[in-house]
């Protein structure tokens, strides 16, 4: 028999933060494998642990449900050609770096970027005040051999819009592990 208790409330749920919330995107194939790689490297390297918040969105989506754990430091892995549209309570450190080479559609090496994870800095509703480490997927020079292979290969890579075979996602695969690389060192010198 269940009791029912009339006119009590339930104590108010306080709001426990989080260390490290991680949203990925699994919208497509590519963000998925993009997503993959990445979160790989943050287990293997220890940032993805039993208390980290883990939410795999729709591309577009990722900022809002991560930002809504009041982490005090929130991975985005966003695979769009981004940056992504932020909340006005996210300010975003200088972003130039994240542009792609002078020739997008041209050879490999006139593509790349000079990095591919931003830091910025979160002002949550409740006053708590929090890192976003923002990660998108760009070719630099420091990419594992596959993906500039395949990257001079492929002109409208890493923003494919075609069908994906499996060698297809494996080098994506290894582009998100090339990224995650990226944020771990990104994180590393925030904890320093």
């Amino acid at each position: 028999m269940a009791v029912r208790t009339l006119g009590r409330r339930r104590p108010a749920r306080r709001r426990t933060v989080c260390p490290v919330g991680i949203c990925a995107a699994g919208g497509s194939t590519r963000a998925a494998a993009i997503s993959l790689g990445a979160l790989q490297v943050l287990r293997a390297t220890g940032w993805m642990g039993p208390e980290t918040y883990l939410c795999y969105v729709d591309e577009g989506v990722g900022v809002a449900a991560a930002l809504q754990q009041e982490c005090s430091t929130v991975v985005v892995i966003d695979p769009d050609d981004g940056p992504p549209t932020l909340p006005r309570d996210v300010e975003l450190d200088d972003v130039s770096h994240l542009r792609p080479g002078t020739d997008p559609g041209g050879p490999c090496d006139r593509r790349l970027a000079a990095g591919a994870v931003v830091t910025g800095r979160v002002t949550y509703p409740s006053g708590h005040r929090g890192r976003l480490v923002l990660a998108v997927p760009r070719l630099t020079a420091d990419a594992p051999e596959v993906v500039l292979a395949h990257a001079a290969a492929h002109p409208a890579f890493p923003h494919e819009t075609v069908p994906l075979d499996d060698g297809h996602v494996e080098v994506y695969r290894q582009l998100g592990r090339h990224l995650g690389a990226h944020v771990v060192g990104t994180l590393l010198r925030l904890a320093a």
